[in-house]
């Protein structure tokens, strides 16, 4: 790739301030000194119809925008900047790729996020799954530092 410094593949993310693990997909880092996150949606060709078909513009969903704000987050705390969030939907029966951008914003949004379930958390007023509070979704599970804590009072 012309112009990138450094290509971070799988990049393992432990972000204390936020209480959150994960490993984004790929983080650009430029010549010029920009950073980029991109995140790998993987869908087989139905999926793809479903989202990118006739008239339909393929619009993230919130937990893919707040997942990839949270690595935006956490590329901020690493590199000092983050200058821009992708998700990058690849059709694994077709090869096709769609690349779409998520806006900063949703940097903070993540953070308040996790804030908020951070607290829910320290009020031991959240259940082990609430959908919508903590997580979005259930599988989102595996990747939060709460876990053994919701078990425990499951």
């Amino acid at each position: 790739m012309e112009g990138v410094k450094q290509l971070l593949i799988e990049h393992e993310m432990d972000i204390p301030a936020l209480n959150v693990k994960g490993r984004a997909d790929i983080i650009a880092q430029m010549e010029t000194g920009e950073v980029y996150v991109y995140d790998i949606k993987t869908m087989n060709s139905w999926s793809w119809k479903f989202k990118f078909g006739r008239k339909k513009e393929g619009k993230p969903s919130i937990h893919q925008e707040l997942q990839l704000g949270t690595y935006g987050y956490g590329v901020k705390e690493e590199f000092g900047r983050c200058d821009g969030l992708f998700l990058l939907y690849y059709n694994k029966d077709s090869s096709a790729m769609k690349q779409v951008e998520v806006d900063l914003d949703f940097i903070d949004q993540s953070y308040n996020y996790w804030t908020r379930v951070q607290d829910l958390h320290k009020l031991n007023t959240l259940p082990r799954f609430q959908e919508g509070e903590s997580p979005v979704m259930e599988w989102e599970c595996k990747y939060c530092n709460y876990r053994e804590t919701c078990d425990e009072r499951s």
